[in-house]
């Protein structure tokens, strides 16, 4: 499937500052040369810098959401060696791109990644055919220190972001931070405190939305693309690269599905979807013990009406109270049920208050005859 979610974060068109894109794979118009940045990291001249670079990134996702072949993306990733990067930048890309184990690399992007502190780190992203690498590259030294690799099956879903791009996984990334540490000493003294070794006091569930991963782009000043943009090519690619690589596996391998892109709205509406879905089978399950529950007390309750001779004690209305209650806590309880229990604790108790004062008015008798025959012996 097309990268679906670029026109979330797009101007689309007849929107304000919108601009009919160029031609795919248009030669790029020749540009003058930029003065060096402060430093002497002199910044490449831009491929497209036509409509501060909208226009390229909108054909460059469509370049990749089209892309049939691995060949085919590589071919629409290699506009990205042509942004506005630094010398420093460049030098790094390449020098990433062979160290890593894979090959080919089909393109690298310079980011931000947010470790479990919260910190910026400064990071180069690999993407290979089957896989994508964090890897720290120490610009002074020109050396790679060390790459973190991660294979695409393990990706779920992609979050784009206010500042940049989420990468939910199926395990942790890195070490944990403080907040899960926080979440496993909660779940450790629910445990010690309650003698329950399951997961019903963790914090939050692990679903596909846990482990997660943010990365920002990195650009110079004067980039013609927005980190908005970058953002949406770089979703692009993960996407599209899975797809493929999905593709290109055997028909008895394990599957996966490539991950899709979200926006943060769409996580959240997810989520808030499936905790309605569960609250609603929650109340369905309730409902239904509920009424089973009135019905058997119904039929005790009416038995016992039907007890001859029966005292004040036979007659159960008590019963009843408890699973009306319940059936009235119940969302949606069947009425006419709750009706018809409610009108025959009523019968019952007004049989049982006519029953104790007739009882009470024997007892009186029997003790007045009683009374009356010792006295007159």
């Amino acid at each position: 499937a097309a990268y679906d979610s670029r026109a979330a974060a797009m101007r689309l068109p007849g929107a304000p500052g919108y601009a009919a894109p160029a031609a795919p794979h248009a030669p790029p118009a020749a540009a003058p040369t930029p003065p060096a940045a402060a430093g002497g990291m002199a910044p490449r001249p831009a491929a497209t810098p036509t409509n501060n670079g909208l226009s390229s990134s909108e054909s460059l996702v469509d370049a990749i959401s089209t892309a049939s072949t691995t060949a085919a993306l590589a071919e629409a990733l290699r506009e990205v060696e042509q942004w506005q990067w630094t010398s420093d930048q460049e030098a790094g890309m390449k020098r990433c791109k062979m160290y890593v184990p894979e090959q080919p690399a089909l393109a690298a992007f310079y980011v931000s990644s947010v470790n479990e502190w919260k910190l910026l780190q400064p990071r180069v992203l690999v993407l290979t055919p089957s896989s994508y690498f964090r890897v720290k590259y120490d610009q002074k030294s020109g050396k790679v220190e060390h790459y973190r690799k991660t294979p695409l099956r393990d990706v779920l879903s992609l979050e784009k972001t206010a500042d940049g791009l989420k990468i939910y996984l199926r395990g942790q990334d890195g070490r944990a931070g403080p907040q899960k540490w926080y979440q496993r000493l909660e779940r450790k003294v629910a445990q010690i405190s309650t003698g329950s070794k399951d997961n019903a006091f963790s914090g939050r569930v692990k679903d596909e939305f846990y482990y997660a991963r943010e990365y920002r782009p990195s650009l110079p000043a004067g980039a013609p693309l927005s980190a908005d943009q970058v953002t949406d090519v770089l979703a692009a690619a993960l996407h599209k690269t899975a797809e493929l690589h999905r593709d290109s596996l055997p028909a008895d391998g394990a599957p996966f599905e490539p991950p899709p892109v979200l926006t943060t709205d769409e996580r959240r509406q997810i989520l808030h979807d499936r905790k309605a879905a569960a609250r609603a089978e929650e109340e369905r399950a309730e409902r239904e013990a509920a009424e089973a529950e009135l019905r058997h007390a119904v039929e005790v309750a009416s038995a016992s009406r039907e007890l001859e001779p029966k005292t004040s004690s036979q007659i159960n209305s008590a019963v009843l109270s408890r699973p009306i209650k319940r059936a009235r806590r119940a969302v949606e309880a069947d009425a006419s049920l709750i009706s018809r229990a409610e009108q025959l604790k009523a019968e019952l108790e007004e049989e049982h208050r006519v029953r104790v004062e007739a009882e009470r008015l024997e007892r009186e008798r029997a003790e007045r005859e009683a009374a009356t025959a010792e006295l007159e012996a």
